[in-house]
């Protein structure tokens, strides 16, 4: 294939966020532990799960990959994004997946018969019931409906949130499975969201849920999809720029994508990456990394946020605590505010106790290059 073919390479490497690539690579293990939980007993811990990720690991075309996946194992699904009028998108979500298996009921139901059943035709709820039925009775029937089909019920959110519709989704699911329906939750959200979600008191059943933490990707599986994907394309690269451009994405799933994009972009129709493709490559990946993942993540941040994270930066790839004080000027308990805040919006992580790193590849030399650039002394 050639890069001409406009459409091709667009479908193999999709970096946008929001968008699913030909082929999701790196999660296997995360997919299937899911998709063998839509076959467990209704109330399984892993038939509702919580995925947790930064922005650029993936999360969206997570949910995106076990949507098609769940359809194909016998699901209807519903997929949306957080919202405040997300539980009438869930129903119409519903309504609108599911409706094809009804297409042989063709006849409208009337008068006692259509009350009682809840349903006018196929999934269209009767006057009675619109009017009357909240979400979590408007789930239950749609369950039921479904279930004569053989068919369960997935709920994939993604960006949750607290909020007082994400209760009356989650308080009605906790109910639908405790009245036994074929009903299946995932939900994806940053770090800080999550543990919001988690720690809200109506929702702490959800602390009961599969929680999920989406890392980075091994470089070695990246190299072999690049490889794969460069030879589909009919373009030629070397082992050593094979390990190159994979190693420069230090296993960030987004960066992954960037790059791939932009090497095929910058190849001739079945041509030979050289050192230079590679180079700018990178460089414009880098500049797509800075608009769509630096500054959504910074921006947020207070000027002491920022501070504490220069320091960490100045300190190469892992931050101790000790060091941060003696660079800071600040004893432990002055600085334990901003350690919590920036572990808990999932900027930086605690691997070990009493150090710190960056959660984000290429975030530490981002803030030393803008330090540089504006001649910003550390104080």
């Amino acid at each position: 294939m050639k890069k001409a073919d406009k459409g091709v390479y667009h479908v193999v490497f999709q970096p946008t966020f929001g968008n699913r690539p030909d082929q999701y690579i790196g999660r296997d293990g995360v997919i299937d532990q899911f998709m063998m939980g839509l076959q467990e007993p209704v109330g399984s811990r892993n038939r509702c799960t919580l995925f947790l990720g930064q922005r650029g690991m993936g999360k969206t075309a997570l949910l995106l990959e076990l949507s098609d996946r769940a359809v194909k194992a016998g699901y209807v699904v519903a997929r949306v994004t957080a919202h405040e009028r997300m539980a009438k998108a869930i129903i119409e979500q519903f309504q609108l997946n599911g409706s094809r298996f009804f297409n042989d009921e063709k006849r409208k139901l009337t008068g006692v018969t259509a009350g009682a059943l809840g349903f006018s035709f196929g999934l269209t709820f009767s006057d009675a019931a619109e009017r009357q039925y909240g979400f979590r009775s408007k789930m239950s029937l749609l369950c039921d409906k479904l279930a004569e089909k053989d068919k369960g019920a997935l709920i994939l959110i993604d960006e949750v949130r607290t909020s007082s519709a994400m209760r009356e989704v989650a308080s009605a699911y906790q109910e639908l499975v405790g009245d036994g329906k074929n009903i299946a939750m995932a939900m994806a959200g940053l770090p800080h969201a999550v543990s919001s979600v988690l720690n809200d008191q109506v929702l702490t059943f959800l602390n009961r849920a599969s929680r999920v933490e989406l890392g980075l990707i091994s470089t070695n599986i990246i190299r072999a999809y690049y490889e794969r994907a460069f030879k589909g394309m009919g373009i030629t690269i070397s082992d050593e720029l094979l390990d190159r451009a994979a190693l420069a994405t230090r296993g960030f799933p987004y960066l992954m994508q960037l790059i791939g994009y932009y090497v095929i972009q910058y190849s001739a129709d079945g041509g030979t990456v050289d050192e230079a493709i590679i180079d700018k490559a990178e460089k414009s990946a880098m500049g797509d990394m800075e608009n769509n993942v630096f500054k959504p993540i910074l921006n947020p941040l207070s000027d002491n946020d920022m501070l504490f994270l220069q320091a960490m930066a100045r300190q190469g790839e892992t931050a101790t605590i000790a060091k941060l004080q003696s660079a800071l000027g600040r004893k432990g308990p002055a600085i334990q505010p901003y350690r919590k805040r920036l572990l808990e919006a999932g900027v930086i992580e605690s691997p070990r106790r009493g150090e710190l790193v960056f959660a984000v590849p290429y975030l530490a030399e981002h803030l030393l290059q803008d330090l540089r650039n504006n001649k910003k002394k550390l104080v």
